[in-house]
């Protein structure tokens, strides 16, 4: 019996007037929050307390895939429990506190999802983008993402890929679970679809 073949996508947020938007960290926070984007442990790097403030460019709505400006992938706690029991990867969840406009407390257990490591499992000859100056073999930004599906890890089911880290891959299994459980935010771009990822 032949192992089953998976579906890939890139997850991004859904922009929407109604949502949030969180575009700025508290120090010392902003300084270090490169290593969350990368994949990197952050560990006693990340203070307790954290509290973020949504942006007055963005609504009030907190969708389970919090959009921002700063690359990391943020959730609420619902999407957090579902991540820690479906997606079978170490995953440093770090705690913060959602303020609204006026500076009132909109949620109190939101998390920066810090999925550790990368995986080298990229076509090369099919992903497209701005490759970085200052970190050879990585992209600045990317236009089409392919991957090579014979160095995929076979129990990848939420990954990074090493030439762009901040990016997040997530197979349709895992998917299918998130919009089962209507996990609101996120948008699935399949491999190979152009998409401009910064």
């Amino acid at each position: 019996m032949t192992e089953a073949t998976h579906q890939y996508f890139i997850i991004t947020e859904i922009e929407s007037d109604e949502s949030c938007l969180i575009d700025e960290l508290p120090r010392p926070l902003d300084k270090k929050f490169w290593m969350a984007t990368k994949g990197v442990r952050m560990g006693n790097e990340y203070t307790s307390g954290v509290r973020l403030k949504m942006s007055r460019d963005g609504g009030l709505g907190i969708p389970d895939y919090i959009p921002n400006t700063l690359l990391l992938p943020m959730v609420s706690d619902k999407l957090k429990s579902l991540l820690e029991k479906e997606a079978g990867v170490e995953i440093e969840f770090l705690p913060f506190s959602l303020y609204n406009h006026k500076g009132r407390v909109a949620a109190e257990a939101c998390f920066i999802a810090n999925v550790i490591g990368t995986h080298e499992c990229v076509d090369a000859t099919k992903t497209r983008g701005e490759k970085s100056i200052i970190s050879p073999g990585q992209f600045e930004a990317l236009s089409q993402l392919a991957l090579d599906s014979a160095k995929v890890p076979s129990d990848a089911k939420l990954f990074r890929v090493n030439v762009f880290p901040r990016a997040l891959i997530i197979r349709d299994d895992l998917r299918a679970t998130l919009e089962r459980e209507g996990i609101t935010g996120i948008r699935y771009v399949a491999m190979g679809e152009r998409y401009q990822l910064l």
